[in-house]
């Protein structure tokens, strides 16, 4: 969820926070001033019910955040569920696609998007302007 802007409110440091619990929770900063919160994952199989669940996540997301930021605004003016899937590895697919030299991919982030999403970016970088990052075989299309 995200919250409505509140620069004045936010701290300035835009630090990205994560709760390693479970479930866990995540939050950061936006430029113009929003909390965008999130975390309260559970394993479903069906869209229907996950969505059914959004009212009852977003009011835990925003008692949560009250709670260690008392001072602001914890009300979600955007909200969204959605579906994530991982590798066998955890790790992301990150590079080319065999067979189209030009095409490059970024598959699998799971829970890890943020920070997976950086390491992506640089990757990319590397292929693209060089130098090719020594750690990309790691991310490699299999």
């Amino acid at each position: 969820m995200a919250t409505a802007p509140q620069p004045d409110r936010v701290w300035r440091s835009q630090s990205l926070i994560w709760e390693a619990s479970d479930p866990y929770l995540y939050m950061r900063s936006t430029r113009d001033g929003r909390v965008l919160i999130g975390g309260e994952d559970e394993d479903f199989s069906n869209a229907a019910a996950r969505d059914a669940l959004l009212d009852q996540k977003i009011a835990t997301l925003e008692r949560k955040l009250h709670g260690l930021f008392p001072g602001l605004d914890a009300t979600a003016e955007l909200a969204w569920a959605g579906s994530f899937g991982d590798s066998r590895t955890g790790l992301p697919a990150i590079g080319r696609l065999r067979g189209k030299p030009n095409c490059f991919a970024v598959l699998g982030f799971g829970g890890n998007g943020i920070t997976f999403a950086m390491i992506a970016a640089q990757l990319l970088r590397g292929y693209l302007r060089g130098p090719r990052d020594p750690d990309s075989d790691l991310f490699a299309f299999k």
